[in-house]
């Protein structure tokens, strides 16, 4: 079932004071009543929706998955250039929202849920681009040190409020995957 507009309206609201409340404090330290004041939502309609705060936390982070699940599965194929312009426009269309699960504020299983969704496409997208034959398990370690480091530098480009630009962001991690899967191949035809 589809929710009507006033329930999106007010659950973006939602997520986006909680958003700005972690740029001033951690999560345990945010009440519900503070965090209403801020959306100007009353606490009756948060409490319909969320069981706290944790659970809204939670339910962004659900909905932000889901979402990056549908956009790579419509529109990528492993191509870290591609992967990361639809990142960057996913993350330009929801700012405050990215700013609260990929700004460190909360805890770090927002990347290990998106290393999860693209662990095995990158495995394969090395093996068919690469005409790699190794096993899987060879792989993984590869792909889970170019993943995490990624994220990683999203995630701090994201805390450090978007800087540098975009653009200058995408050219380095292009960058680094090009060189790192020629170590990659070189390493793995030697095995």
């Amino acid at each position: 079932m589809k929710e009507d507009r006033r329930v999106r309206k007010t659950k973006k609201a939602l997520r986006e004071g909680l958003a700005e409340l972690l740029m001033e404090k951690s999560i345990q330290n945010i009440t519900v009543r503070e965090l209403t004041d801020k959306a100007d939502v009353h606490r009756s309609t948060f409490y319909a929706n969320f069981d706290d705060i944790f659970d809204l936390y939670n339910q962004v982070e659900e909905v932000m998955i889901q979402e990056l699940s549908d956009i790579l599965s419509a529109e990528y194929n492993f191509d870290t250039k591609a992967f990361f312009q639809v990142l960057f426009r996913y993350i330009a269309d929801n700012k405050k929202v990215c700013r609260l699960v990929l700004g460190g504020s909360v805890n770090n299983t927002f990347f290990n849920r998106v290393f999860d969704l693209l662990k095995d496409s990158g495995i394969d997208c090395w093996r068919r681009e690469y005409n790699l034959t190794a096993p899987a398990e060879v792989l993984e370690p590869y792909v889970y040190f170019f993943l995490t480091g990624s994220l990683g530098l999203v995630g701090k480009w994201v805390a450090n409020n978007f800087e540098p630009p975009a653009e200058e962001l995408l050219t380095m991690l292009a960058d680094i995957e090009d060189n790192f899967r020629l170590y990659v191949k070189k390493d793995c035809e030697d095995a």
